[in-house]
């Protein structure tokens, strides 16, 4: 607990703690653009769906690479009339720029998959020839920097009289 004094009559006691926290730093979107192409023994794509399965980030001088893979989740009908299921994992890379970041400091870097749309051409198996999916893969990743530090902050404030600045406020009985 430390005492601030004031010109006023007053002494105000502040107690203060130091606490562990992060500051925002700054936040980036970068895109990313995978193309990918799959023997596939289908007649008909259903529905392809992207998602973020790994992801790390390694700091540079003012710039942010962002490592990982992308899963796609390919559902299709092949020549049997029978829906199948098919999973597919593309590795990618992505350099953000961030002016004024420096490796060596207390970082801690988020990264969040905003949307990923992919658009793709299927070339359909024919007799004994296997059909043809040609995708292009197109994700926005934001990239969030915050920065640790040991932050101290007001956690209790008492204000209290000083005891010898004003005469007492009390009367005994008897007293005029």
């Amino acid at each position: 607990m430390s005492v601030v004094c004031s010109s006023s009559a007053s002494q105000l006691y502040v107690q203060k703690q130091r606490i562990n926290a992060l500051v925002h730093r700054g936040e980036k979107t970068g895109q990313l653009v995978l193309t990918s192409e799959t023997c596939i023994n289908a007649v008909k794509i259903d529905r392809i769906k992207a998602r973020l399965l790994e992801k790390r980030a390694h700091l540079f001088k003012d710039k942010v690479v962002v490592s990982g893979i992308i899963e796609k989740e390919i559902f299709f009908v092949d020549p049997e009339d029978r829906v199948r299921f098919r999973d597919e994992k593309l590795p990618f890379s992505l350099a953000v720029d961030f002016p004024g970041l420096k490796p060596g400091g207390r970082f801690e870097v988020q990264i969040h998959l905003l949307d990923a749309k992919v658009n793709y051409v299927l070339h359909p198996a024919r007799f004994c020839l296997p059909g043809l999916l040609r995708q292009i893969v197109v994700a926005h990743l934001l990239v969030v920097v915050a920065e640790k530090r040991q932050l101290e902050i007001v956690t209790h404030i008492d204000l209290f009289p000083r005891a010898l600045s004003a005469r007492p406020f009390f009367r005994t009985k008897g007293c005029a």
